[in-house]
């Protein structure tokens, strides 16, 4: 049954099924034709096309998903078959690679051989399952499907024994992990059944090649006692098997998060092509004319944002590194985006008619569940730090965060629901361009020491020194901002500061969802820096360096940023500061990456740089750092509300910075200093360990202290 060099024939190709092998093709190819039938109809039973209704009638703005669409293409397929993300974690990285390119080896093979027999040969009669092609592909076969129960068995192991306390569980996830090893296992059980049929012997022309296919070959032994018109018996039963699982499993896909599949590549290949995450767009004239601000009724998002949930496979790595879940919160970014899929459902019981139209509802008409309070709770908005650590980590480049914003913008400006505190931090913005709510006329005091030179007085200078609100106002941060002016004043750069005619950057009011505010802020500065004919800033602070780098290019202020760190790396390698003495009294040192500005930004080097260049304490890393820092709870406006959910965040921070071994922690953000000193004075750990923003450091080292 097999001729020179491996080459097989028809019979064997058909599996031993006999001489009426072409009435099982043809039984073969109603149950493949039954199978995509199905597979769309269960598009339809399982939701998918009444949810994608309600994304194709989303209202929201968004940016241009489809701008250099042969950029997009190569992108998406680097990050889909080189795993870029995904293998960030190298356990869940590796079984999902062994599981996918077993998946992708195991299609190959299944297409040439469909291509074999049921068009090449019948129409032109040439064979090619021959020679050295026949083995090299089932080495191909084999090697790959092996990985891929490997790689099933590691998913099980994780599921069944690591079992992570953020994993999901469903039903379905049991049943895929069994479902395709059960595919996968039988498919050698058939190989192994059959070379123990006609491959295995001296007298088959097959036996010098048979370890081409390994696996089946090992599986074979287990069959070598079976007579051969058993082996046939039980390989034509199994194969039957084998295939109706295989066609089964095609159809389940509809019906599960399968289906990312194929949603994640186009999701990856729709990523938005913009520096920061978008979040939407409120044009000032909104303010004059619009009815509601926010969003509150889940049509008004973008399509895009809806789409957002067929994409997300619930693989929890956004969970896995949000702090507000791993500080008890009740934060689950992945049931934020799970909880829009299951309302968009829900929605539809009540905006879809019988044949299928979408009727927008009013509100006061409305009588479903409400997408704020039950899709996604109140407290769930709120203890979102927006520190990014969630879409940095997902996989599918879906934007977790921002969809939580909106959400803040309309409870804070529609209904003036938000916490106590914040009244006062608003008309502290409103009335004094600080959340302290400090007289403004005091701005400038903290450079009346040192005599740092003002724009007013100066008229121009290369770098707008933007000292932000902390540095202005904040007693642990004015030693900050004091010694960043001595430090530019002995490089001698041409610096110079706003003093009183500085405001708040906005960065908070924006992100706690008081957008009318936060532009209020924003255009009164850059009304100011364009009056001073500013080009270059310098911020303290990296919430206020993201919020002038890119947000403010939205109302029109298009600025040359840098964070102080960038400028002293570069000002301590020209040699312009002089490092006098290197610090070695403060024992193991540790970095703290800010979120805004390590994951925003990329700014991970400098302040690691500067640190090797001053001190000679060795320097050691927390287990969350560089893309995987761990957010010291202040951002996203939390620095103003009290944490009454959970474990302080803070804590946990300092917690890990103690287990590093460090003695001293070091940050460049003055939420991070502020709440890093704050929980070291909480936990009581002031013998153990001190903490000190970068600039104090610097300033020490270069004997300007």
């Amino acid at each position: 049954m097999h001729g020179p060099q491996g080459e097989i024939t028809r019979e064997v190709f058909w599996n031993i099924l006999g001489p009426g092998f072409p009435t099982e093709q043809v039984l073969l190819y109603v149950i493949a034709l039954t199978a995509f039938l199905l597979f769309f109809r269960g598009l339809y039973k399982g939701g998918f096309y009444t949810r994608l209704k309600l994304v194709m009638k989303a209202t929201g703005t968004d940016v241009d998903r489809v701008n250099n669409p042969l950029q997009r293409f190569w992108f998406a397929m680097g990050d889909v078959f080189g795993h870029r993300k995904i293998l960030r974690e190298p356990y869940q990285g590796i079984f999902h690679l062994f599981i996918f390119y077993g998946f992708i080896a195991l299609t190959i093979t299944t297409a040439i051989v469909f291509l074999q027999a049921d068009f090449i040969y019948p129409i032109w009669h040439v064979w090619f399952m021959k020679g050295g092609f026949y083995l090299g592909l089932k080495l191909f076969a084999n090697t790959f499907g092996i990985l891929a129960i490997i790689g099933i068995l590691m998913a099980l192991y994780r599921r069944y024994v690591i079992k992570p306390k953020w994993l999901d569980e469903k039903p379905e996830d049991t049943i895929i992990l069994w479902f395709i090893l059960a595919i996968l296992v039988t498919g050698f059980i058939i190989e192994g059944l059959r070379m123990q049929a006609v491959e295995i012997g001296p007298e088959s022309h097959m036996y010098p090649y048979i370890w081409y296919a390994f696996g089946g070959r090992i599986v074979a032994y287990l069959f070598s006692g079976m007579s051969d018109v058993s082996l046939r018996a039980t390989h034509m039963v199994l194969w039957w098997i084998h295939v109706l699982m295989a066609f089964t499993f095609i159809v389940y896909i509809a019906y599960t998060k399968l289906l990312h599949i194929f949603m994640t590549p186009v999701n990856i290949f729709l990523r938005p092509d913009t520096a920061q995450p978008p979040i939407r767009l409120m044009p000032p004239e909104m303010f004059e004319c619009a009815e509601t601000f926010g969003i509150h009724n889940v049509e008004e998002y973008s399509w895009k944002d809806l789409f957002d949930q067929e994409a997300c496979m619930r693989c929890g790595r956004c969970v896995e590194v949000c702090p507000a879940f791993n500080t008890d919160k009740p934060l689950m970014p992945r049931d934020v985006i799970q909880n829009i899929r299951t309302y968009l459902e829900d929605k539809a019981k009540f905006v879809l008619d019988a044949d299928g139209n979408y009727h927008i509802v009013p509100d006061e008409e409305y009588t479903g569940p409400a997408l704020i309070g039950d899709a996604i709770e109140k407290d769930t908005a709120w203890s979102c730090t927006t520190c990014m650590a969630c879409v940095e980590a997902c996989p599918s480049y879906i934007l977790q965060f921002p969809k939580l914003i909106d959400l803040r913008r309309y409870m804070v400006m529609m209904e003036s629901d938000f916490a106590p505190e914040l009244q006062t931090v608003f008309k502290g913005m409103e009335n004094n361009s600080n959340p302290w709510s400090i007289g403004a006329h005091t701005r400038a005091d903290w450079a009346k020491e040192i005599g740092a030179p003002q724009l007013s007085e100066k008229g121009q200078a290369e770098y707008l020194f933007y000292v932000g609100c902390a540095g202005a106002f904040d007693d642990l941060n004015k030693r900050v901002a004091v010694a960043l002016a001595k430090l530019f004043d002995a490089a001698g750069l041409d610096y110079a500061i706003l003093g009183t005619e500085e405001g708040c950057c906005g960065d908070s009011a924006k992100k706690i969802g008081n957008e009318y505010v936060y532009q209020a802020l924003a255009m009164a500065n850059i009304e100011t820096f364009k009056g001073y004919n500013v080009t270059k800033i310098i911020a303290l602070c990296p919430h206020g360096y993201n919020t002038l780098k890119y947000d403010y290019k939205e109302l029109g202020g298009n600025f040359e940023v840098y964070h102080y760190t960038e400028i002293l790396d570069a000002l301590i390698k020209e040699g312009k500061i002089k490092i006098k003495e290197r610090i070695s009294d403060l024992g193991t040192i540790t970095y703290h990456d800010s979120c805004y500005l390590g994951r925003y930004n990329k700014v991970y080097d400098q302040p690691r740089d500067i640190l090797q260049a001053i001190c000679s304490t060795p320097m050691v890393e927390m287990a969350s750092h560089h893309a995987k820092s761990f957010c010291c709870g202040a951002g996203g406006g939390r620095m103003w509300m009290e944490e009454h959910l959970g474990t302080r965040i803070n804590q946990k921070r300092t917690e890990e910075a103690l287990a590093s071994g460090a003695k001293t922690v070091c940050s460049a953000c003055p939420f991070c200093l502020t709440m890093i000193s704050d929980g070291i004075k909480e936990l009581g750990y002031e013998e153990k360990l001190q903490s000190f923003d970068i600039a104090e450091l610097v300033v020490k080292a270069a004997g300007l202290d």
